[in-house]
């Protein structure tokens, strides 16, 4: 199955998926990093890669912004317009990124929250999307930690599957019976995508070390039970020199 296949199967119960705690948590340190990039003196145009249901756009609309978002799965992108039929400032391209010469001016701000590793060439797609930035702007790029999943899978006892996911950077995403194929980073492949595409002030985050640490269940249950514990996330993501270690690994850079 592809991915566009996969979300689409999701769509109709994706903003549930995002009530496991491990999830809203990244989530929301994802939104605070990069929601930091965003000019607080006018209004930004911001660019959503695979904007899927419309979460992002619609929190960004909140904010007085306007958003270009882009989503190949149909039955994502019917969610978000019927999410977003209202609202003035959203605009939806429903085309993949990689078939995309020109997304319509320049932005303040592009995304890509966990969509980039879906793409066939994620370096490429990045090489495109840097000149669409206005000068001073940024581009923030979530993906699945390679070292987190192979901690993952070492605890697991898949020993096999560990070796050959930190071998080949590729991996697969599972629901039930379905599956896509995507890229697999780290901190230092990722900052050097940015570098390629001539990204300035590149900074590389780790969003739950814990989760790499613990595994899920026990991070879900501190998030649960211990009120500080996202504060202890929010200071371990800003430690550089770990990011591999969160589950997500979450890149910014900016032209």
């Amino acid at each position: 199955m592809n991915a566009e296949a996969l979300f689409d199967s999701l769509a109709a119960d994706y903003e549930q998926h995002f009530a496991a705690p491990h999830r809203r948590a990244y989530d929301l340190l994802a939104w605070e990093i990069t929601s930091a990039r965003l000019p607080d003196d006018r209004v930004a145009r911001v660019l959503d890669i695979g904007c899927g249901i419309g979460r992002w756009a619609e929190r960004l609309l909140d904010l007085g912004h306007t958003v270009v978002g882009i989503e190949p799965a149909p039955a994502m992108a019917n969610a978000a317009r019927s999410r977003l039929a209202d609202r003035h400032g959203f605009e939806l391209i429903e085309q993949r990124v990689e078939d995309i010469a020109d997304a319509g001016g320049t932005f303040d701000l592009i995304l890509a929250m966990g969509s980039l590793q879906y793409c066939d060439d994620p370096p490429a797609v990045v090489r495109s999307a840097a000149p669409w930035l206005c000068p001073g702007g940024s581009i923030a790029v979530l993906v699945d930690s390679c070292a987190a999943l192979v901690v993952e899978l070492l605890r697991a006892g898949d020993t096999n599957q560990a070796i050959e996911r930190a071998g080949t950077h590729r991996g697969c995403w599972r629901q039930g019976d379905r599956s896509a194929a995507m890229h697999l980073f780290d901190r230092r492949s990722l900052t050097g995508v940015f570098a390629d595409a001539g990204l300035h002030h590149v900074r590389a985050y780790g969003l739950l070390v814990g989760a790499t640490v613990w595994g899920r269940d026990e991070l879900a249950r501190r998030l649960n039970d211990e009120p500080d514990h996202l504060e202890v996330e929010r200071q371990l993501a800003n430690v550089e020199a770990i990011a591999d270690l969160g589950k997500q690994l979450l890149v910014v850079g900016g032209r």
